[in-house]
């Protein structure tokens, strides 16, 4: 809960700023966030994603050697209780907030979908590469992250929105536990 939060801050003081300067709408100062619903057809093409974004968490968890797995300090939030879930679930949204949504907002809007695009998810590996100090055969996991960085940004772009993303995202994570179990 206390990731989901502090990823979110960052866009909610970017909504409180737009709001304030252009003296506009809720609702035109969350589009460049991409906190809209989004289309029908933003969540067919997140539903695409799901499955090589699936596979490919499937192959970077069997890469990992168990003992790693097992290990203390290397978490794979496997979804044990509802309220472990729903912690997964809430950090992916978050990061979709502030990677996608806030970020990828920016740099897609600045750099073009190339560049900018590329930078989010290079931007969105940086947290996860402290994995690699507690053991760094969980590497496989990294070109994951940035694969999928880069596949949710994509997906931002297409459809003007976060939230098809932050629902494969979520799903993603939670089915990696499951795959670790």
């Amino acid at each position: 809960m206390v990731e989901f939060v502090l990823y979110c801050v960052p866009a909610a003081v970017y909504l409180v700023v737009q709001r304030r300067r252009a003296d506009t709408s809720s609702t035109l100062a969350r589009q460049p966030l991409g906190a809209v619903r989004g289309s029908p057809s933003a969540y067919g093409w997140a539903a695409l994603l799901l499955a090589p974004l699936l596979l490919a968490a499937w192959l970077a968890i069997v890469a990992i050697p168990d003992d790693v797995l097992a290990a203390p300090g290397v978490s794979i939030a496997r979804p044990t209780s509802v309220g472990v879930a729903l912690g997964v679930v809430l950090r992916a949204v978050g990061e979709e907030v502030l990677f996608r949504g806030l970020l990828g907002g920016v740099c897609l809007r600045r750099l073009g979908f190339g560049r900018g695009n590329l930078l989010q998810a290079a931007i969105f590996l940086l947290p996860h590469l402290p994995l690699l100090l507690i053991d760094v055969r969980v590497w496989p996991v990294i070109p994951v992250q940035f694969a999928a960085g880069w596949l949710l940004g994509w997906l931002r772009h297409r459809t003007g929105s976060f939230m098809p993303g932050a629902l494969v995202h979520a799903v993603s994570n939670l089915a990696a536990g499951l795959f670790a179990v």
